[in-house]
């Protein structure tokens, strides 16, 4: 079986289909290991999986490194923004499943099984925690800045969390059904973990161990993307 039977077409041994949606700008480096992975974690599990890589405007051979293992790609037609490649991913997505992780091998597909158990069990949104399962690329700042929103997060809307703000999450379509999301950059963490309490739906956090990144350079910045959390919060909670 070829990697793009493997990733396109294999059937599972029960219905339903899996959706795993990986953002990506410049991540010929890590991404093709992101994908090998993927696919032998796929060959083992009962749903079937289809993989779906977000080229966000990249500008080296990061939709290259994906077509070449039968991926699926689609591109982001709006500015540059995990949140927008999200979206878009999200939209192309026909999975009953959901799941979200990054393109530079810090998110372990490996974990992929614990994450989906909590949803074949009723929950509605499933996040890997950090604070549960360790992580190579914390700093004091991220570490705290991590900390604090999610603890004000739990504060405004009574739901206590370890990490709120990882983007390795799996969640059920009905979480982004509806009103299109709105978010255009990393604040898509804190609308998925609103529209899930939203809509009565629980969330529920596994152990995830967070690699260091595997080469390239990060996308996130503590300060600007700090305030897109904050903002994502306040904002939030006077529209909940």
């Amino acid at each position: 079986m070829s990697a793009a039977t493997s990733f396109a077409t294999r059937k599972g041994g029960h219905a339903g289909l899996v959706s795993v949606v990986i953002p990506a700008r410049d991540e010929e480096e890590t991404l093709g290991l992101v994908l090998d992975d993927l696919l032998a974690v796929s060959v083992r599990m009962s749903r079937a999986v289809e993989v779906i890589v977000v080229d966000d405007h990249s500008r080296d051979r990061t939709a290259e490194v994906a077509r070449r293992r039968g991926v699926r790609v689609v591109r982001n037609p709006e500015r540059p923004g995990k949140g927008r490649a999200l979206r878009t991913g999200f939209a192309a997505a026909g999975g009953e499943y959901i799941v979200m992780m990054d393109a530079d091998y810090s998110h372990r597909p490996e974990d992929l099984p614990a994450l989906l158990e909590p949803l074949e069990k009723g929950a509605g949104l499933v996040i890997g925690s950090r604070i549960m399962g360790g992580s190579e690329e914390y700093t004091r700042v991220r570490a705290m800045g991590n900390i604090i929103f999610t603890g004000l997060f739990g504060l405004l809307y009574g739901r206590y969390l370890s990490d709120a703000l990882n983007g390795f999450k799996a969640f059920r379509r009905e979480v982004i059904a509806g009103p299109p999301l709105s978010a255009n950059g990393f604040d898509i963490e804190i609308e998925l973990l609103r529209r899930a309490l939203g809509r009565g739906l629980s969330i529920v956090e596994v152990p995830s161990h967070e690699r260091a990144r595997a080469a390239g350079q990060a996308k996130s910045r503590v300060v600007r993307h700090g305030f897109q959390f904050l903002w994502a919060i306040l904002k939030g909670k006077l529209r909940w």
